[in-house]
């Protein structure tokens, strides 16, 4: 037998946000697509999380000047051609350290310019 008098709830959050700095971008978002603004803040949040699902987040390891040329050296060693950016997210090095040891790989010719 089914139990009598037993509700089903549903939990619901409040979050206190300050909207002042946007509440003018708000209202025409509610104007525009004609929902409530729970909706549209709820709609902007849902965007975001999918937006932000496809992003990969690169974290830079702490390298040597001297490792992060033979690291650099070894990953385009048989490649005819790779973009410095293909090759610091390859081996997760700073860009700006990836640039110096393609410098000096440059002087010492193991690669050329485009």
């Amino acid at each position: 037998m089914g139990e009598i008098g037993v509700e089903k709830r549903t939990h619901r959050y409040v979050y206190p946000v300050d909207l002042k700095d946007v509440i003018e971008m708000l209202d025409i978002i509610v104007d525009k697509l004609g929902c409530s603004k729970a909706d549209a803040i709820r709609d902007a949040v849902q965007y975001y999380a999918e937006y932000i699902l496809g992003l990969e987040v690169v974290t830079y390891r702490d390298v040597s000047k001297e490792q992060a040329k033979k690291e650099v050296r070894d990953y385009i060693k048989g490649k005819e051609r790779v973009a410095a950016d293909e090759i610091s997210d390859a081996i997760k090095i700073d860009m700006g350290m990836v640039n110096e040891a393609l410098l000096e790989l440059w002087q010492e010719g193991w690669v050329e310019p485009e």
